[in-house]
């Protein structure tokens, strides 16, 4: 998100302090629950599934890595349709 939104460049003084605390705490909050998701998806899927299916596959790490961004970007998608599209978020 900070590469989206770009630096914190609002002021730090007088009222302008509650509009420069919101946007990093704010990008704090999103972005751990994001996180959360993403880590809680993956652990999941990786204990429950592939954990099973990959005990002797030499490519382990490499399917790992693609599932971890293929839930990555599915997250990314299903938020940017929440925020954008159905404007829940």
């Amino acid at each position: 998100m900070r590469i989206v939104l770009g630096p914190n460049d609002v002021s730090e003084d007088g009222y302008w302090y509650l509009l420069h605390l919101f946007f990093d705490i704010g990008m704090l909050h999103v972005g751990f629950l994001i996180g959360v998701v993403i880590a809680s998806c993956f652990l999941l899927l990786d204990v429950f599934y592939l954990r099973k299916k990959l005990r002797n596959n030499p490519q382990k790490i490499t399917i790992q890595i693609v599932v971890l961004l293929a839930i990555t970007v599915s997250v990314a998608i299903v938020h940017y349709f929440l925020e954008k599209v159905i404007d829940v978020i």
